[in-house]
């Protein structure tokens, strides 16, 4: 039988750690484990208010104990700096008023898989604050080394854009294979997390 997905789920309140349970009771592909097993998860899930500094701290703290990939439910971004959350793990986010069973359960699988599913705002932010750094902190350095090839730059200028696989396939002329082959070199190349890491550095580089 497949591995059950082990996932540790830090909430605010015992009524949301119960309402999270409840969603995933169903799924018999997915163990919601005790607090006390923090170390054996593969997914943390993390619901708050807003993505905030002081989530930052906390899945900074929570990173230095377990390996596992993070996924975030809150009501709305806050101030929290994306690149941050990108760097401490963070692979999916969600907004709590679309937090459905089926679309934490997605999320959970994904994220095990090391898909990346984040809103469009999150997106959009994490692009333009990357692009901030490298223009006010990277680029007066000299610092545009890349080691990314033509085609390479082109699928991730497309991601940055916030098109998916299918659609970067479309503009490009190529099959959705050929595309996703393409994200999955540039990761494992330049031992990258995932996709929006190798956008951040992409744009680091300067070449976006």
């Amino acid at each position: 039988m497949p591995t059950k997905i082990r996932l540790a789920a830090r909430v605010p309140d015992p009524l949301s750690r119960a309402g999270i349970a409840a969603y995933l009771r169903v799924r018999p592909d997915i163990e919601l484990l005790p607090d006390d097993r923090l170390a054996e998860a593969g997914v943390v899930l993390l619901v708050a208010d807003a993505l905030t500094a002081r989530v930052v701290e906390e899945l900074r703290e929570l990173s230095a104990r377990t390996s596992a990939r993070f996924v975030l439910v809150a009501d709305r971004l806050g101030d929290a700096d994306p690149l941050a959350l990108v760097e401490l793990g963070v692979v999916g986010v969600t907004w709590r008023a679309d937090a459905t069973g089926e679309r934490l359960a997605r999320l959970v699988i994904s994220a095990a898989q090391g898909v990346v599913d984040l809103p469009r705002e999150v997106q959009s932010r994490l692009v333009a604050d990357v692009a901030r750094l490298q223009r006010t902190v990277l680029a007066p350095k000299g610092l545009t080394a890349s080691g990314l090839e033509d085609r390479e730059l082109d699928v991730l200028r497309f991601l940055s854009e916030g098109l998916d696989t299918a659609e970067i396939a479309t503009k490009m002329r190529y099959s959705e294979r050929t595309v996703k082959g393409i994200l999955y070199n540039v990761t494992n190349r330049l031992c990258l997390r995932n996709r929006v890491h190798a956008v951040a550095h992409a744009i680091r580089a300067g070449v976006l």
